[in-house]
Protein backbone atom coordinates (compact mmCIF):
# COMPACT_ATOMS: atom_id res chain seq x y z
CA UNK A 1 0.00 0.00 0.00
CA UNK A 2 1.78 3.58 -1.07
CA UNK A 3 0.63 4.58 2.63
CA UNK A 4 2.41 1.88 4.61
CA UNK A 5 5.70 2.40 1.45
CA UNK A 6 5.49 5.96 2.71
CA UNK A 7 5.81 5.63 6.18
CA UNK A 8 8.89 2.07 5.82
CA UNK A 9 10.82 4.78 3.39
CA UNK A 10 10.31 7.46 6.26
CA UNK A 11 11.23 5.25 8.74
CA UNK A 12 14.26 3.68 6.88
CA UNK A 13 15.46 7.04 5.74
CA UNK A 14 15.35 8.34 9.62
CA UNK A 15 17.43 5.88 10.71
CA UNK A 16 20.38 5.83 8.11
CA UNK A 17 20.61 9.38 8.84
CA UNK A 18 21.10 8.98 12.40
CA UNK A 19 23.76 6.42 12.22
CA UNK A 20 25.44 8.85 9.64
CA UNK A 21 25.26 11.65 12.35
CA UNK A 22 28.03 10.01 14.17
CA UNK A 23 30.45 9.20 11.08
CA UNK A 24 30.71 12.36 9.49
CA UNK A 25 31.94 14.75 11.73
CA UNK A 26 35.09 15.26 10.15
CA UNK A 27 36.01 17.11 7.05
CA UNK A 28 34.91 15.34 3.72
CA UNK A 29 36.61 14.47 0.66
CA UNK A 30 35.99 16.60 -2.48
CA UNK A 31 33.80 15.36 -4.83
CA UNK A 32 35.01 13.50 -7.94
CA UNK A 33 34.63 14.70 -11.30
CA UNK A 34 34.51 12.66 -14.10
CA UNK A 35 33.60 13.77 -17.71
CA UNK A 36 29.77 12.97 -18.33
CA UNK A 37 27.07 14.03 -19.98
CA UNK A 38 23.80 16.16 -19.27
CA UNK A 39 20.60 17.67 -22.30
CA UNK A 40 17.18 17.91 -21.25
CA UNK A 41 14.02 18.75 -23.41
CA UNK A 42 10.57 18.72 -22.02
CA UNK A 43 10.20 14.94 -21.19
CA UNK A 44 6.56 13.45 -21.62
CA UNK A 45 4.54 12.17 -18.68
CA UNK A 46 5.17 8.61 -17.80
CA UNK A 47 3.01 5.94 -16.64
CA UNK A 48 2.87 5.33 -12.57
CA UNK A 49 2.85 1.77 -13.04
CA UNK A 50 5.48 1.78 -16.06
CA UNK A 51 8.81 -0.10 -14.22
CA UNK A 52 11.94 2.48 -14.49
CA UNK A 53 14.53 0.77 -16.52
CA UNK A 54 17.90 -0.15 -14.70
CA UNK A 55 20.60 0.82 -16.95
CA UNK A 56 24.52 1.08 -15.86
CA UNK A 57 26.97 3.15 -18.12
CA UNK A 58 30.67 3.07 -18.09
CA UNK A 59 30.65 6.54 -17.37
CA UNK A 60 30.85 8.75 -14.17
CA UNK A 61 29.33 12.15 -12.91
CA UNK A 62 30.32 14.98 -10.87
CA UNK A 63 28.42 14.32 -7.64
CA UNK A 64 25.16 16.77 -7.80
CA UNK A 65 26.51 17.96 -3.95
CA UNK A 66 28.41 19.51 -2.54
CA UNK A 67 29.97 16.52 -0.35
CA UNK A 68 30.32 18.84 2.53
CA UNK A 69 28.56 18.01 6.08
CA UNK A 70 27.52 14.14 5.46
CA UNK A 71 25.53 12.79 2.67
CA UNK A 72 23.43 10.06 2.29
CA UNK A 73 22.22 8.27 -0.65
CA UNK A 74 18.54 6.60 -1.03
CA UNK A 75 19.28 4.28 -3.29
CA UNK A 76 15.62 4.06 -4.41
CA UNK A 77 15.35 4.39 -8.38
CA UNK A 78 12.35 2.40 -9.74
CA UNK A 79 10.87 2.05 -6.27
CA UNK A 80 8.01 3.72 -4.98
CA UNK A 81 7.18 7.35 -5.97
CA UNK A 82 4.77 9.59 -4.49
CA UNK A 83 3.43 11.24 -7.99
CA UNK A 84 3.76 7.84 -10.00
CA UNK A 85 3.55 5.15 -7.55
CA UNK A 86 4.67 1.81 -7.37
CA UNK A 87 7.96 1.21 -9.87
CA UNK A 88 7.69 4.91 -10.55
CA UNK A 89 10.38 6.81 -9.28
CA UNK A 90 12.71 7.77 -11.74
CA UNK A 91 16.12 9.02 -10.08
CA UNK A 92 17.44 8.65 -6.62
CA UNK A 93 17.13 11.13 -3.60
CA UNK A 94 20.52 12.31 -2.37
CA UNK A 95 20.18 13.82 2.06
CA UNK A 96 22.04 15.60 4.48
CA UNK A 97 22.45 13.59 7.70
CA UNK A 98 21.11 15.96 9.57
CA UNK A 99 18.28 17.16 7.58
CA UNK A 100 19.13 21.09 6.58
CA UNK A 101 18.20 22.98 4.53
CA UNK A 102 20.33 24.52 2.06
CA UNK A 103 23.16 22.43 1.31
CA UNK A 104 25.03 23.64 -1.94
CA UNK A 105 23.88 21.64 -5.38
CA UNK A 106 26.72 21.59 -8.25
CA UNK A 107 26.36 20.91 -11.79
CA UNK A 108 27.44 17.54 -12.63
CA UNK A 109 28.60 18.50 -15.94
CA UNK A 110 29.16 20.75 -18.08
CA UNK A 111 25.85 21.83 -20.24
CA UNK A 112 23.07 24.29 -20.00
CA UNK A 113 20.28 25.42 -18.10
CA UNK A 114 17.65 24.21 -20.46
CA UNK A 115 14.24 24.06 -18.34
CA UNK A 116 13.55 25.64 -15.15
CA UNK A 117 10.28 25.11 -12.50
CA UNK A 118 9.05 27.45 -9.97
CA UNK A 119 5.39 25.87 -9.25
CA UNK A 120 5.66 25.19 -5.60
CA UNK A 121 2.51 23.07 -6.42
CA UNK A 122 3.84 20.66 -8.46
CA UNK A 123 5.43 17.71 -7.98
CA UNK A 124 9.37 18.83 -8.86
CA UNK A 125 9.00 21.95 -6.60
CA UNK A 126 11.50 24.47 -8.11
CA UNK A 127 14.02 22.46 -10.06
CA UNK A 128 16.59 22.95 -12.39
CA UNK A 129 17.08 20.75 -15.72
CA UNK A 130 20.49 20.69 -17.06
CA UNK A 131 21.52 19.39 -20.42
CA UNK A 132 24.30 18.28 -22.45
CA UNK A 133 25.10 18.40 -26.31
CA UNK A 134 24.81 14.52 -26.40
CA UNK A 135 21.02 14.56 -25.49
CA UNK A 136 21.18 13.22 -21.90
CA UNK A 137 19.34 15.50 -19.13
CA UNK A 138 19.98 15.97 -15.58
CA UNK A 139 17.40 16.74 -13.38
CA UNK A 140 17.34 18.73 -9.76
CA UNK A 141 14.64 18.23 -8.29
CA UNK A 142 12.69 20.15 -4.58
CA UNK A 143 15.49 23.07 -4.29
CA UNK A 144 15.24 25.42 -1.45
CA UNK A 145 16.13 28.16 -4.03
CA UNK A 146 18.38 28.98 -7.43
CA UNK A 147 21.72 30.26 -7.14
CA UNK A 148 21.72 34.01 -7.76
CA UNK A 149 22.35 35.32 -11.31
CA UNK A 150 21.70 32.18 -13.16
CA UNK A 151 18.14 31.98 -15.91
CA UNK A 152 17.74 29.17 -18.23
CA UNK A 153 19.52 29.26 -21.75
CA UNK A 154 22.60 29.98 -18.97
CA UNK A 155 25.97 27.55 -19.79
CA UNK A 156 27.55 26.51 -16.38
CA UNK A 157 30.72 24.42 -15.85
CA UNK A 158 30.98 21.17 -13.74
CA UNK A 159 31.10 22.07 -10.17
CA UNK A 160 29.54 25.65 -10.10
CA UNK A 161 26.93 26.00 -8.05
CA UNK A 162 23.25 26.19 -9.10
CA UNK A 163 20.88 26.23 -6.12
CA UNK A 164 20.44 24.84 -2.78
CA UNK A 165 18.39 21.62 -1.41
CA UNK A 166 15.29 21.87 0.15
CA UNK A 167 11.89 20.43 -0.01
CA UNK A 168 9.70 22.03 -2.15
CA UNK A 169 6.90 20.41 -4.17
CA UNK A 170 6.20 16.51 -3.18
CA UNK A 171 9.21 16.55 -0.93
CA UNK A 172 7.11 14.33 1.46
CA UNK A 173 9.49 13.02 4.18
CA UNK A 174 11.55 16.15 3.79
CA UNK A 175 14.77 18.12 2.60
CA UNK A 176 16.35 16.06 -0.06
CA UNK A 177 17.31 16.38 -3.67
CA UNK A 178 15.84 14.25 -6.23
CA UNK A 179 18.40 13.45 -8.94
CA UNK A 180 17.42 12.34 -12.12
CA UNK A 181 19.55 11.07 -15.57
CA UNK A 182 17.41 10.57 -18.42
CA UNK A 183 18.90 9.77 -21.98
CA UNK A 184 17.50 11.46 -24.76
CA UNK A 185 15.99 13.32 -22.47
CA UNK A 186 13.26 10.79 -21.82
CA UNK A 187 14.47 7.23 -21.49
CA UNK A 188 15.28 7.58 -17.04
CA UNK A 189 18.30 5.21 -16.45
CA UNK A 190 19.33 4.53 -12.84
CA UNK A 191 21.97 7.10 -11.63
CA UNK A 192 23.96 5.37 -9.43
CA UNK A 193 26.28 3.39 -11.46
CA UNK A 194 26.83 6.77 -12.87
CA UNK A 195 27.99 8.78 -9.13
CA UNK A 196 30.61 5.96 -7.69
CA UNK A 197 32.86 5.87 -6.67
CA UNK A 198 30.73 8.14 -3.89
CA UNK A 199 33.08 10.99 -1.98
CA UNK A 200 34.26 10.44 0.82
CA UNK A 201 31.72 10.94 3.51
CA UNK A 202 28.92 10.20 1.14
CA UNK A 203 27.29 6.58 2.12
CA UNK A 204 24.31 4.66 0.28
CA UNK A 205 21.70 4.56 3.57
CA UNK A 206 18.72 2.62 1.85
CA UNK A 207 17.51 0.58 -0.90
CA UNK A 208 14.32 0.24 -2.34
CA UNK A 209 13.24 -1.03 -5.69
CA UNK A 210 10.30 -3.06 -7.31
Amino acid sequence: MPGHATHTRRRVIGSALTGLAAVCGAGLVGRRAVDAVGVLVDEPATSGTATAQRWSLDRGLAFPVDPTGGLVVFDNFGGYSASSGACGHRGVDIWRADRASGQPLVACTDGVLAGQRTDLGMAMGLAWILRHADGTSYRYHHLAAFAPGLAVGDRVRKGQVIGTMGSTGNAGAGVHLHFEVRLGGTTPIDPMPLLRPLPGGVVVGAVDRC
